[in-house]
């Protein structure tokens, strides 16, 4: 399997949102599925912002947690989605997810989640949230690509993966 990721660049967000409202314009949500998150920063430093979709981990602890196999993980790309049919609306995945990323939309009542745009990828496209980014802070590909484009900066990534494996990683700033 190719394992899709998403790169983000904490040194290029400019904490504008155009990842939220993109996404929430392409697939019709009513609620975010991606946040973006504001860091306390640490004397001396400037404000970071974090852009947060679901990390399409390589062993989805909300996956784990679902009763009904209604969230299944894509064998041709890695992107982990929820058959909504199948949802029962019990919350056991978004409780179960070590990120935060896993929503809950109030009206349908079933879970719901960023996909990376699936539909987008099927047609050979990036994600909504990664072409609309004024800042460039998003990167979107193969994850061992995106592994190896990072080390050519010379640039650190942070270590977020909670048993996981997530497919969602971030760059470091420089000198973080």
């Amino acid at each position: 399997m190719r394992q899709l990721a998403m790169m983000v660049d904490l040194e290029r967000c400019l904490g504008c949102r155009s990842c939220e409202i993109s996404c929430q314009i392409e697939n019709g949500a009513t609620r975010r599925r991606n946040k973006v998150v504001c860091l306390e920063p640490r004397e001396g430093s400037r404000l970071t912002f974090m852009s947060m979709p679901c990390m399409h981990c390589e062993k989805p602890a909300c996956r784990q947690a679902c009763p009904t196999g209604a969230i299944s993980k894509r064998e041709k790309d890695g992107v982990v989605l929820i058959n909504q049919s199948k949802c029962i609306g019990c919350r056991f995945c978004s409780w179960a997810c070590p990120y935060g990323a896993m929503g809950f939309d109030e009206e349908r009542m079933v879970a719901d989640k960023c996909t990376y745009c699936a539909h987008r990828l099927d047609r050979g496209e990036a994600p909504a949230c990664v072409s609309k980014c004024p800042g460039h802070a998003l990167s979107f590909g193969k994850s061992e690509d995106l592994r190896i484009q990072a080390k050519s900066q010379g640039r650190a990534l942070m270590d977020i993966d909670a048993g996981t494996n997530p497919s969602t990683f971030y760059l470091a700033r420089p000198g973080a």
